[in-house]
């Protein structure tokens, strides 16, 4: 018998994972770090292939200084406010406020360099994905939907990028022909892709098989943790049946 590790579950547990411009960009901001560290570690562990391509290549560094310079506002922000409170309070009040935000801008800038980090870290694995081609009869075909108003162009905005991204990750996935065809995609642009009456789930227009949409990215990766987490329980179920099987046919029965 294969091992675990080998068996063909294991191997239809991975999905491809598409994520547009503006999640990178937020994913970049080290507001909650837990989400990146689960990425990383589902990419570590295989289960889950991130997907990219020119289009998000390019706006991501068209925008990658601004966010960067963003994030390092914020972090000296902190201090600029606190010492706006500093005239309401009182003499004792304010000394102590004074002491507080001098400890923080001595530690001001490790959070800098800390941040520069954590976006290395983002663009990291935004340069080591799966990189998709865009065909230009794919762009012809989404010239066709945007005449016809179907979604992602039913609101009357150009949103010919995002439906780029989302139609040619999945001819992508198809073309590949791989074992793991499931697709997931994480937008914020929830009024062009979304269901009209719930914005949780994909337009009518979009529905494709074997695809998953999350206006979320830490959504879309809970549901992946999840999904491997009974997959392995259902494998450990079968592998002491089949140890159980082998006993009783070593027993003669």
């Amino acid at each position: 018998m294969p091992s675990k590790a080998d068996s063909p579950s294991n191997y239809q547990q991975m999905a491809k994972l598409i994520l547009d411009t503006s999640t990178w960009l937020d994913l970049a901001k080290p507001r909650i770090e837990e989400v990146l560290i689960e990425l990383e570690q589902q990419i570590d562990q295989k289960i889950t292939v991130l997907l990219t391509c020119d289009i998000i290549l390019e706006e991501w560094e068209r925008n990658k200084k601004r966010v960067l310079e963003d994030v390092i506002s914020s972090i000296r922000q902190h201090a600029k406010s606190a010492m706006k409170l500093a005239d309401l309070l009182s003499k004792e009040d304010k000394a102590a406020l004074v002491r507080i935000v001098e400890k923080y801008t001595q530690v001001q800038e490790e959070q800098e360099h800390l941040a520069q980090i954590f976006f290395s870290r983002v663009e990291k694995l935004l340069y080591e994905s799966e990189k998709f081609k865009i065909y230009d009869q794919l762009k012809i075909d989404m010239a066709d939907r945007a005449l016809t108003k179907q979604a992602p162009f039913h609101n009357s905005k150009n949103n010919m990028a995002d439906a780029l991204l989302y139609f040619g990750a999945i001819e992508h996935v198809n073309q590949k022909n791989e074992i793991a065809t499931d697709l997931i995609f994480v937008t914020s642009n929830y009024k062009e892709f979304s269901d009209p009456i719930d914005f949780t789930k994909l337009h009518e227009d979009l529905h494709k098989r074997n695809v998953h949409f999350y206006n979320n990215l830490a959504r879309a990766l809970k549901m992946r943790k999840e999904v491997i987490d009974l997959t392995d329980e259902y494998d450990e179920y079968r592998f002491w049946m089949w140890i159980e099987s082998e006993a009783e046919i070593a027993r003669g029965k």
